[in-house]
């Protein structure tokens, strides 16, 4: 996904003379299908005159420039119909007011996002208007199937507005959740912690006498420790099997270094004397299989950050909704922890631990080496089962937690009833802390927890008034 404004002034370079020779000046949007169809490059004296990059033959969007194979690639307007037909109408960032069919004000247009590949119109920037974010004043409106743009407002469904609440993850995800849900999640995460460490013991124990090498390479690709040592320091000294000088402490490592470690085997020691740590990568990609596991409980959450990539492709938008949409582009790019972050799922600081308290236990266990390493790694293997198993035990607690406090102080909808038929909470009565020990103590929290009303109250202002007024009123 790529930003509109973010595309206006970007250079055009021609892949095949390296030259820059155009720039962007404004978008060609079609507003009937929502899509994006090309760019501007120069408006000339009519629309039909006018000079445009057709989106087809765009090969790489970059943050720096847009590459094209050719000059060529650059043509008037008046020779592709579906693009001359509207250029005479593209008034989509022009302050057009967003309106629900039936009334409701979304606020006004200042940008738009868009498929880099297919053109396909996935939102829009607004300012204003009924979901404005109190700190920046913008939203971002999912574009809708149907679209009318007039002159002064563009109507869209009214399903549009309902697409922009917040419907998972707020108060009423925190209900909707049942604790199975919530055990299946805790089960999934701890099952890729360990599906991550047993193939790493079984791996570290079939090495053998050469063991401290196949292991680093179980962890790190011998290509990621090429790219990582390249131009870093040497902070210990590496003696070569017969016993010389391999590298020295303080030398910078360059590509000849590499390529000879690599010749004689010790790519492996070049990676860790350059401040490479197995314990560390093992550990993120713990982290990393974590994030992929729980980023869907970030689906129906406002996304409060942009999420890029390095190249400046959009993942997810500020103001957005996570959608299956995002959450796919999100495991496609790698950007899994950031979209959690982005919502508010930062992992918890005992899960952290969890994962910290693996990679202490690893470091312990891969400090052996030949015929040592094969039980390291059989200690590794129980000691991972003990740790996921406190990772899930863990994670079910907190998400509890998260419910229990989201249901205090609210009625229930259903009556709550003990092992004797007894009452702890009749319909419409609050949850109180005594509430949720009994239920607890009963065996029926969680039918508690899902019995709480989450819809926002009807209360009018009159209600809302103190009897008496302000003494620092105006």
């Amino acid at each position: 996904m790529r930003k509109g404004r973010d595309m206006i002034g970007k250079p055009v370079v021609a892949y095949d003379t390296g030259e820059k020779f155009e720039t962007i000046t404004d978008l060609v949007f079609d507003q009937v299908n929502n899509l994006l169809l090309g760019f501007v490059v120069d408006e000339g004296g009519l629309f039909s005159s006018a000079r445009v990059l057709p989106l087809s033959q765009v090969q790489v969007m970059g943050n720096d420039a847009v590459i094209v194979l050719s000059k060529d690639a650059i043509v008037v307007a008046g020779t592709i119909p579906e693009i001359e037909s509207v250029m005479d109408h593209n008034n989509i960032l022009k302050g057009t007011q967003i309106m629900t069919v039936d009334g409701r004000d979304l606020g006004k247009m200042i940008d738009l996002y868009f498929d880099d590949q297919t053109g396909r119109i996935e939102g829009y920037e607004v300012s204003g208007g009924l979901f404005a974010d109190a700190y920046s004043g913008r939203s971002f409106v999912p574009a809708p199937d149907t679209i009318k743009i007039g002159e002064d407002v563009a109507f869209i469904p009214s399903e549009t507005a309902d697409l922009m609440e917040e419907q998972v993850g707020g108060v009423r995800a925190a209900f909707n959740a049942t604790s199975e849900k919530v055990q299946d999640m805790a089960s999934a995460t701890s099952e890729k912690v360990q599906e991550i460490a047993r193939a790493t013991s079984e791996k570290m124990q079939e090495v053998g006498q050469n063991a401290t090498a196949s292991m680093t390479n179980v962890i790190v690709d011998p290509m990621e420790q090429r790219s990582f040592v390249l131009g870093k320091t040497v902070q210990k000294s590496i003696e070569a099997p017969d016993g010389s000088q391999f590298v020295l402490e303080g030398e910078v490592v360059t590509l000849e270094i590499i390529d000879r470690a690599e010749s004689v085997k010790m790519l492996d020691n070049l990676y860790r004397a350059t401040g490479g740590n197995l314990a560390e990568r093992l550990g993120e990609r713990m982290g990393g299989a974590v994030a992929s596991v729980t980023v869907e409980q970030a689906r129906g959450r406002r996304v409060r950050q942009m999420i890029q990539t390095e190249d400046g492709y959009i993942v997810a938008a500020p103001g957005q909704i996570v959608s299956d949409l995002v959450i796919e582009r999100a495991k496609i790019h790698g950007r899994e922890q950031a979209l959690l972050n982005s919502v508010g799922l930062s992992p918890t600081d005992s899960m952290k631990g969890q994962t910290d308290l693996f990679s202490d236990r690893f470091k312990s266990s891969a400090s052996n080496t030949g015929d040592k390493l094969q039980e390291g790694a059989k200690n590794l293997w129980s000691q991972v089962q003990e740790t996921a198993s406190d990772l899930k035990e863990r994670g079910t607690h907190e998400i509890e937690e998260r419910r229990i406090k989201g249901a205090l102080g609210r009625p229930v909808t259903r009556v709550i009833l003990d092992s004797q038929d007894r009452v702890i909470l009749n319909v419409s009565e609050l949850i109180t802390n005594q509430a949720i020990e009994m239920a607890r103590q009963e065996n029926v929290l969680d039918i508690l927890l899902s019995s709480v009303y989450t819809d926002t109250p009807n209360i009018s202002l009159e209600a809302m008034r103190a009897p008496e007024e302000g003494r620092a009123a105006l």
